[in-house]
């Protein structure tokens, strides 16, 4: 992989104003944050050894659809890719669970491979051979940005390049969160077993003869 230059941006009056570029909010990111960790914590021992992963991805990806999805946004599926893009601003965004999030020293890694579906997506931002950051497009011609949530609840919202079907150096990185509940450093209490968990009763329908 050839150098890239990434830009990033820590400190709210950093991230708030380019959020407002993309027509998305941190408290909606955050909100995306929340619900994929209490549907990782809601993982018992008899669960599979990758419910925790699988479970905050599927909600995850379920609640960036219903943060988000309106008149600037809509639901999409290219080459296999949850999504979400908006035709005004030509950006997508995708939902992924990381290692660790918001360290200038790391890089996030998916905790999943990426194929080729998203490492189209992600296609190089620079120009060959060129170590600035620029405005070149994937082959899908629309940019694909992460929200990127780690298991201490730190969330990112991150545009990255794809190496070997993982996250390469990312050209662009928002620290959404540092996994405070009120992003004050402290660890967020969200718990399968704290008296506010939200019950959900399924609805079984019976299939036609």
């Amino acid at each position: 992989m050839q150098f890239v230059e990434t830009i990033i941006r820590r400190d709210p009056w950093e991230v708030e104003p380019r959020l407002l570029e993309l027509n998305l909010t941190s408290a909606g990111l955050r909100r995306i944050r929340n619900v994929a960790l209490a549907a990782r914590n809601n993982v018992t021992d008899f669960h599979a050894a990758n419910a925790p992963g699988t479970f905050a991805y599927q909600d995850g990806v379920w609640c960036l659809r219903d943060e988000f999805v309106g008149d600037i946004w809509k639901r999409e599926r290219p080459g296999g890719v949850e999504a979400i893009v908006s035709h005004q601003n030509e950006i997508r965004v995708a939902f992924a669970n990381v290692d660790r999030c918001c360290d200038i020293n790391h890089d996030p890694a998916p905790i999943s491979e990426k194929g080729a579906g998203a490492e189209r997506l992600c296609e190089t931002n620079l120009f060959e051979r060129l170590p600035t950051f620029t405005k070149q497009q994937s082959s899908l011609g629309i940019p694909l940005f992460y929200c990127m949530v780690d298991p201490e609840g730190r969330v990112e919202l991150s545009r990255p390049t794809i190496e070997g079907k993982s996250f390469g150096p990312c050209v662009e990185r928002n620290f959404i969160s540092n996994g405070g509940d009120d992003d004050d450093g402290g660890k967020l209490s969200i718990n399968p077993r704290d008296d506010g968990a939200v019950e959900i009763t399924p609805t079984i329908t019976r299939r036609a003869a």
